[in-house]
């Protein structure tokens, strides 16, 4: 007998989990209830522990055993889709990314378009959302790969299995031309008199700023949201705040004067790109291909400044 997980005792038990039981189970999949007890018993055999808990006048639950297994059934399933997908004369699949607003816009366009040409078979559909919202995506197989903007930190809710470190990266300080602090030098003290421009304040970074800008009373300086990476460029065109963005996505506007930069007396926290993937991801070349030539774009746009280095990035999970 056979102690290899099979993809249609994958498939039986991923439709108990998702119809709440084996009678619902079997009516999802079409065939009878008998045929998904013998699929679901034969599996047990396969794994050693029992996968379904009888409840009496009521349907089947999953033991822990089961919720432990399930991860790892559906990346079979993925998997075994994208191998059929690729061997056909269809569409070679598709690729779920998730990432965020400032990757999507300014990071990702050019690797993107390399990607497509080749591989023109494999369509990538772009989701954007904050870094916590992506990784719960990733769990629930909603996609199949995040890229994320994040702190250098221990923690920060990553599952060291599925996330890696992709490239470094920078937030750079920027302002107006006619701004008293452009082209300058300043220490966190005179930075905390000036309000602060970011994308998204409910994003991770309104709280690394908080504590990098802090003077240890608790007083910090007044951080607004512009509503997007374009909403902090008008913004700090329009006013005196001070903008915070990922350094890749100011590079044209610091080339062409049309916005300054602030270097900050003390170096600004570390952070980098994340690549967090479900185990494991489906369209396994494509994808490497395509983490490729971001990381490829991300090193060039991200050259380490100011003194900052990717020593930095040790240590990260």
């Amino acid at each position: 007998m056979s102690k290899d997980i099979e993809v249609r005792q994958c498939r039986v038990l991923a439709a108990v989990e998702r119809a709440g039981g084996v009678a619902a189970a079997a009516r999802d999949l079409g065939i009878a209830q008998s045929t998904v007890s013998e699929t679901l018993a034969s599996l047990e055999r396969v794994v050693g522990a029992a996968l379904t808990l009888r409840r009496s006048g009521r349907e089947a639950a999953l033991t822990p055993a089961a919720i432990a297994l399930m991860p790892h059934a559906h990346a079979l399933i993925a998997a075994s889709e994208a191998a059929g997908a690729a061997l056909s004369g269809q569409s070679a699949g598709v690729i779920r990314l998730g990432t965020v607003e400032s990757i999507s816009s300014f990071l990702l366009p050019e690797p993107l378009g390399a990607f497509r040409q080749r591989w023109p078979r494999v369509d990538v559909q772009v989701s954007i959302g904050l870094c916590e919202n992506m990784r719960q995506r990733i769990q629930r197989f909603e996609l199949d790969a995040a890229i994320t903007l994040e702190t250098i930190e221990p923690g920060q809710g990553r599952n060291r299995e599925m996330t890696q470190l992709l490239s470094p990266a920078e937030l750079d300080l920027v302002v107006a031309p006619g701004h008293p602090l452009a082209n300058g030098v300043a220490s966190r003290e005179v930075l905390r008199e000036h309000g602060i421009l970011l994308g998204d304040s409910a994003g991770n970074f309104s709280d690394l700023l908080r504590k990098w800008l802090g003077d240890g009373s608790g007083t910090g300086p007044e951080i607004r949201s512009a509503g997007s990476i374009e909403g902090v460029k008008r913004g700090v065109l329009g006013g005196d705040a001070v903008g915070v963005v990922a350094s890749y996505a100011v590079r044209e506007e610091l080339r062409a004067g049309t916005l300054r930069q602030i270097t900050p007396k003390d170096p600004m926290p570390p952070i980098a790109l994340f690549l967090t993937t479900s185990h494991p991801p489906p369209w396994l070349l494509p994808l490497q291909n395509l983490f490729d030539e971001i990381t490829t774009a991300a090193t060039s746009a991200n050259s380490p400044r100011r003194g900052q280095s990717i020593r930095h990035a040790k240590g990260a999970n």
